[in-house]
């Protein structure tokens, strides 16, 4: 995914939405898809996890939208 590509998909949200990505793991890649899912803020403090954790069943709570990025 190219920068113009990923503004165009970014346009397409709430701008006020949290941008997020995969947790701790090594090297990189390319952006190639964006995902609107739910989070729930602050729930890990290790670091080897990233602060926040996906929402997997539409009927858990959450706190907010935001969009990953992969």
């Amino acid at each position: 995914m190219k920068v113009k590509q990923l503004i165009e998909e970014l346009q397409k949200h709430d701008p006020e939405m949290i941008v997020i990505v995969q947790g701790y793991e090594d090297g990189v890649n390319e952006a190639s898809t964006s995902t609107k899912t739910k989070i729930k803020l602050n729930v890990f403090s290790e670091w080897y996890y990233g602060k926040h954790d996906r929402v997997s069943d539409d009927s858990e709570s959450f706190d907010c939208e935001a969009i990953l990025i992969n």
